[in-house]
């Protein structure tokens, strides 16, 4: 009996009632790695990535890029010659610069709409910083414009090859917040923008 006063301690759960079932366990693993593979910031098509929310409410302010990809032809296979072995190019620029690269849109294969499909908007680069760092958004923004730049090389031997012929640029600048052409005016010197309508940017 325990004395008198002093309440029993209940019994200690047994070890399968101490953690939630494997199944629930896996889909918190995969979602916590995809929610690691996102910018912080929502970058939608309407140029969304200003911002998100910060624990408390507050609105987390961002700088953000679309680079649009034009170098999609039969045979030349675009997103994994630019994201690197295992993403290793992507990474070494967000190691680099602390911003969130992502690959998205028609033909990115990253489907982000319920899970099922590409976003409905161009093949697209989106790179994002905080907006305070402005230093690490136009590395970030210098880096991703060298990996196209080699990735372009590729290209143009790979249409040369198989007679392929395309007109236009490779890539170029699409949605910017309101000063991002004054941040990086020297890092997109000579980088076509992007002449496609606003509603599909």
């Amino acid at each position: 009996l325990s004395p008198a006063g002093i309440a029993a301690a209940p019994p200690p759960l047994p070890p399968s009632a101490a953690r939630p079932p494997r199944g629930r366990r896996r889909k918190s693993m995969a979602a916590a790695a995809a929610t690691a593979s996102q910018p912080a910031g929502a970058e939608d098509e309407a140029g969304g990535a200003a911002g998100s929310r910060a624990r408390g409410g507050a609105r987390r302010l961002r700088l953000w890029a679309h680079i649009y990809l034009h170098m999609q032809v039969a045979g030349f296979d675009l997103v994994p010659r630019l994201i690197g072995r295992g993403g290793c190019n992507m990474r070494r620029i967000a190691d680099q610069t602390s911003a969130k690269i992502r690959i998205r849109g028609r033909g990115s294969g990253h489907f982000e709409i319920e899970g099922e499909r590409e976003a409905p908007t161009p093949l697209m680069v989106a790179v994002t910083t905080d907006k305070g760092d402005q230093d690490a958004f136009r590395l970030a923004i210098a880096m991703t414009l060298q990996e196209l730049r080699n990735v372009e090389v590729r290209f143009h031997a790979h249409c040369q090859k198989q007679n392929i012929v395309h007109e236009g640029p490779c890539y170029s600048i699409g949605l910017l917040p309101e000063n991002g052409k004054e941040i990086l005016a020297d890092i997109i010197e000579g980088v076509p923008m992007s002449t496609l309508p606003s509603r599909n940017r």
